[in-house]
């Protein structure tokens, strides 16, 4: 063999070499894209599955329902592009499918107040992070102006529900122990929180009802001499009962930057 066609031989298997090292990197590189797509769709999925069970039926409007349940779909369709035989992912897909058509026929539901503290926090906890999903779809242009604004708007409205369901709960809470006055005291924080936002949400009819069980209160305290003096606590809480969206949109600002939606 002539050294030109043993210089021609080693040129080519160079050239094979590079190539095959080449294709190589490239396989691996879409290997691990391939990884790293599936483990956050599958944190996706979990997420908004997480969201879809953990509201009590009817708790959240159907507006925000339909859209968690759209957003589990859309993440359980790219998992599927990636796993076609993957047949857990399709027998979800078609039951959050079927969840979601039910959902679009079923009448508004009465919202049932909350009366467990330990739920009342399960439940701000999910709020908080539907929140920062709403406004990381926003920021990126998947949700327009308009929509925004409503779901933000109905987020604010369950937050303030919850909240005076928590203070009616530390109300009854209050007279089970025959505290009066600091039931009176948990009773008129939730009438503020409601009284804050009344000119926007028709809140007239909670606030009369809360009116009737104060008065009724304030006459048994009188004639009963009930205990619970709130005196030093009745500042702070006052600022609290006026602040409790503040609170809420501010940790969900913060949460929104550790926030696994992405």
């Amino acid at each position: 063999m002539s050294s030109t066609a043993i210089i021609s031989a080693i040129i080519t298997l160079l050239v094979l070499l590079v190539a095959y090292a080449f294709i190589s990197q490239t396989m691996e590189r879409r290997r691990k894209q391939r990884q790293r797509l599936q483990k956050a769709l599958t944190r996706r999925i979990n997420d908004f599955k997480f969201l879809v069970q953990g509201f009590p039926p009817g708790f959240l409007p159907k507006e925000l329902h339909t859209l968690v349940y759209r957003c589990l779909l859309d993440a359980l369709d790219q998992a599927i592009a990636l796993e076609p035989k993957n047949q857990v992912l399709i027998e979800e897909l078609a039951l959050y499918s079927k969840q979601l058509e039910e959902i679009s026929r079923s009448p508004k539901v009465k919202r049932t107040p909350l009366n467990d503290p330990h739920q009342v926090k399960e439940i701000k906890e999910l709020l908080q992070g539907l929140n920062s999903f709403i406004a990381q779809q926003h920021s990126r242009g998947h949700l327009s102006n308009q929509q925004h604004k409503q779901y933000n708007d109905q987020i604010k409205r369950l937050v303030i529900q919850i909240s005076v369901d928590s203070y009616v709960v530390n109300a009854k809470q209050a007279l089970s122990s025959g505290k009066g006055r600091l039931a009176i005291h948990y009773y008129s924080l939730a009438k503020k929180l409601l009284a804050r936002d009344s000119g926007r949400e028709n809140y007239q009819k909670q606030i009369q009802q809360l009116n009737t069980i104060i008065e009724k209160l304030e006459v048994k305290v009188k004639e009963t001499g009930s205990s619970g003096s709130t005196s030093q606590q009745t500042e702070a809480s006052r600022q609290q009962a006026s602040s409790e969206w503040d609170k809420f949109d501010q940790e969900a600002s913060w949460k929104k930057k550790k926030s696994l939606y992405d």
